[in-house]
């Protein structure tokens, strides 16, 4: 398999630290921001596959970040991750790429990962 790196964004730090650990377990090489802005910066300095972000965050959002990093890298492939279904059907999430429910689970997270870098 290729190598292929994600981007993790949420602004929950044992969160972040969960999904590293199932992400580079899978051999996916991981950077890792605790809010839109540093993901941003991120994306500017670093090649990344897949953006994998929280929806609900303080300042910008996952939607918005997903809009503004299509920007930055059209070809970029967006996974979503909330705790509130609602809030992601209202934001209209499901049309910048699927959303896993959290609890996040580890099968969960590696299968739609690799689902959406093999597409």
């Amino acid at each position: 398999m290729a190598h292929f790196t994600i981007l993790f964004v949420d602004d929950d730090t044992s969160v972040r630290d969960v999904v590293i650990r199932i992400l580079s377990q899978k051999g996916f090489g991981v950077l890792t921001a605790g809010d839109a802005y540093e993901a941003i910066r991120i994306l500017a300095e670093r090649p990344v596959d897949l953006i994998f972000t929280d929806i609900i965050m303080p300042g910008m959002d996952g939607v918005q970040l997903a809009k503004q990093a299509k920007l930055m890298r059209p070809s970029l492939k967006v996974l979503f991750a909330t705790g509130y279904a609602q809030k992601a059907i209202e934001r209209d999430t499901i049309r910048h790429g699927p959303v896993l429910l959290k609890p996040l689970r580890a099968d969960e997270i590696i299968r739609e990962v690799e689902r959406l870098l093999a597409a």
